[in-house]
């Protein structure tokens, strides 16, 4: 019974984990397509910055430079901003969906 027990808890564990994973591209469309849009391209708002074809990696990186005041160009301002709104996992999450485009 101790084994089923344990058992049933892992799973759930599993399940309320994955239940709450935040998803990156829906994070993307709420915090970043107005100015960046699809990725391939960019309004004027966002600087015309291309965000398909950077890794995942030079995203989180950039994102946690502006969170920290140590990153940015032009739209600094705007990108701290919306960088500081976002979680740790939701930042993780935009990063990994802008690195998949």
């Amino acid at each position: 019974m101790k084994k089923v027990s344990a058992i049933l808890t892992i799973i759930l564990c599993f399940g309320v984990t994955a239940a709450f994973a935040v998803d990156g591209g829906e994070v993307y469309q709420k915090r970043c397509a107005k100015c960046h849009r699809d990725g391939s391209e960019s309004s004027k708002a966002g600087g015309d910055v291309v965000l398909k074809g950077q890794s995942a990696q030079e995203i989180e990186m950039k994102l946690t430079g502006y969170v920290d005041g140590t990153y940015g160009g032009a739209k600094k301002k705007v990108m701290e901003r919306m960088a500081k709104g976002l979680s740790g996992d939701e930042l993780k999450a935009v990063s990994a969906y802008i690195g998949s485009l």
